[in-house]
C-alpha cells in the first residue's frame, strides 16, 4: 500500500452477513479508500451489485448519485450514464461464491474530498473479476461531510471470508 494511505479499520466476515459499515469517521485524511475482496453470497452462477452509500451521521438513501461506466469482458466493451441512483455501484460482476470455480471478486472505491463541506464528493471505482474489468465515476450530491460508510450487496448477503478494508489518504 502506499505510504500515504493509513489503514483505518478492516473486517473480515466470519459468516456471511448483510453488510459491512464503518462510522463516526474523522475528517483526519482528505480522501477515502474503500477496498472490498471476496464474494456474494448469492445462489446459482454469475455475479451481483457492489453497492456502497454514504452519509452524515445517518447513510443517505435518497436518489442523490449519479454515475457513469465502462465495463468491457475482452471482446466487447459497454458504457452507460445514470442519474438519481440511490447508491454508488462499486461493481456491477461481485461473483458468487456459489459459482463453482469462480475468483474472489475485487473492488475499490476512492472517495475524494469527503470530509469538505464545499464541494459534492466524487467517487471513482475500479472492479475486476476473472474475464471484465468495471470502471465508474460516482457524484454524490451532497456536501455533508462523510462520515459513514456501507458496504453491501444488492439481493444478498456478502460471503463469509470478504475483506472490507477502510483507508485514509494523507493531505500532502
Amino acid at each position: 500500500m502506499a505510504s500515504t494511505y493509513e489503514p483505518i479499520a478492516s473486517t473480515t466476515l466470519g459468516s456471511d452477513a448483510a453488510n459491512v459499515e464503518f462510522s463516526s469517521l474523522a475528517s483526519t485524511w482528505t480522501d477515502l479508500i474503500v477496498i472490498a475482496v471476496g464474494q456474494s453470497a448469492g445462489a446459482g452462477t454469475g455475479a451481483d451489485n457492489l453497492e456502497i452509500r454514504v452519509g452524515n451521521g445517518t447513510l443517505d438513501t435518497g436518489s442523490n448519485y449519479s454515475r457513469t461506466q465502462l465495463q468491457g469482458d475482452g471482446s466487447s466493451a459497454a458504457s452507460s450514464r445514470s442519474s438519481n441512483q440511490t447508491t454508488i455501484r462499486a461493481s456491477g460482476f461481485f461473483p458468487r461464491a456459489s459459482d463453482s470455480g469462480t475468483n474472489p471478486g475485487i473492488a475499490v472505491a476512492h472517495i475524494m474530498s469527503y470530509s469538505n463541506t464545499n464541494v459534492y464528493k466524487t467517487v471513482l471505482t475500479s472492479a475486476v473479476g476473472t474475464s471484465w474489468v468495471d470502471r465508474r465515476v460516482h457524484l454524490w450530491r451532497s456536501t455533508s461531510a462523510i462520515d459513514i460508510v456501507r458496504v453491501y450487496c444488492t439481493s444478498t448477503n456478502l460471503k463469509a471470508g470478504t475483506v472490507v478494508s477502510l483507508y485514509g489518504i494523507k493531505a500532502a
